[in-house]
């Protein structure tokens, strides 16, 4: 999950999206996507799919899984 805090990151900036409207589209609190960005927290599989409805996107974007193999 390293490079999960990095990638959520990632996609939020480019989404144009605070940690403060994902945590509204997510349901999710601020400070909980906080801890998930600075690496404090892990995500559980429905975490990580909450947070890609809210950024619309597919999970495996925010966990990097090579999608060929």
């Amino acid at each position: 999950m390293y490079k999960f805090r990095f990638k959520l990151h990632e996609v939020r900036k480019f989404k144009s999206m605070t940690q403060k409207r994902l945590a509204y589209l997510s349901s999710l609190s601020q400070s909980h996507i906080s801890e998930l960005e600075s690496g404090s927290q892990s995500p559980t599989l429905k975490t990580v799919e909450t947070l890609a409805d809210a950024l619309k996107t597919h999970p495996s974007d925010l966990l990097e899984v090579d999608k060929d193999h």
